[in-house]
């Protein structure tokens, strides 16, 4: 809910900077990192990456500056280029290419193949519909998908979305620790006191390890 400026009467959270009519790529460059990325499948750990940069750089930084700063790292970490070569920006002619090269098409091929993120797996699920839990206070070192104002406020789950892996282990290759996924609605004087709207509510997707029976 980070830059909601206007919410029945909840004021001063940040603007939303919208923009009438903002094209998809502000740059031409942007587009070609969200391309790179789709075509590289480098979206596992990237959040880590983005994350390590320095808060002065970070802050500083554009969305897509971000990305390809990350793209940098990633590229060189699994072996792809070395750094004299992106450093360059010429490729290296005596190290190794892999073959065949990525074809344009198969590339926009790439791009459009839906990803299914569900898992097929019977899990038996912790929490009910119409269960009230409460986010838990936890404090990790990395990544994570739990918004911090959640943390020790009470909700109320709505539905059961199904069984996912846990983006915070899974951005570091770990066990995926497999688990069901809730939308929670939480009333936002619950998050965020008596000068927000009593007739709002934020609802949220969030993870078992997220939550505690309330």
């Amino acid at each position: 809910m980070n830059g909601i400026h206007d919410m029945g009467g909840m004021q001063g959270l940040g603007e939303l900077d919208y923009q009438e009519n903002e094209p998809v790529f502000h740059e031409p460059w942007e587009g070609r990192v969200m391309a790179m990325m789709s075509a590289l499948r480098l979206f596992r750990g990237s959040r880590i990456e983005i994350e390590s940069i320095p808060a002065a750089d970070y802050l500083r930084m554009s969305y897509y500056e971000r990305w390809l700063a990350m793209l940098g790292k990633q590229v060189v970490n699994r072996g792809l280029v070395t750094e004299a070569e992106l450093e360059s920006g010429r490729a290296d002619p005596a190290v190794p290419k892999a073959t065949p090269a990525l074809t344009p098409q198969a590339a926009v091929e790439r791009l459009f193949r839906a990803r299914k993120s569900e898992l097929d797996l019977d899990l038996p699920a912790r929490f009910s519909v119409g269960q009230r839990v409460r986010g838990r206070n936890l404090n990790p070192t990395g990544h994570t998908r739990m918004p911090r104002y959640t943390r020790g406020k009470v909700g109320t789950v709505e539905r059961d979305r199904g069984v996912f892996a846990l983006p915070d282990a899974a951005e570091y290759s770990l066990d995926p620790k497999p688990q069901h996924v809730y939308l929670i609605r939480f009333a936002v004087r619950a998050l965020w006191g008596e000068q927000a709207s009593l007739r709002d509510s934020l609802y949220i997707d969030m993870w078992e390890d997220y939550l505690e029976p309330a």
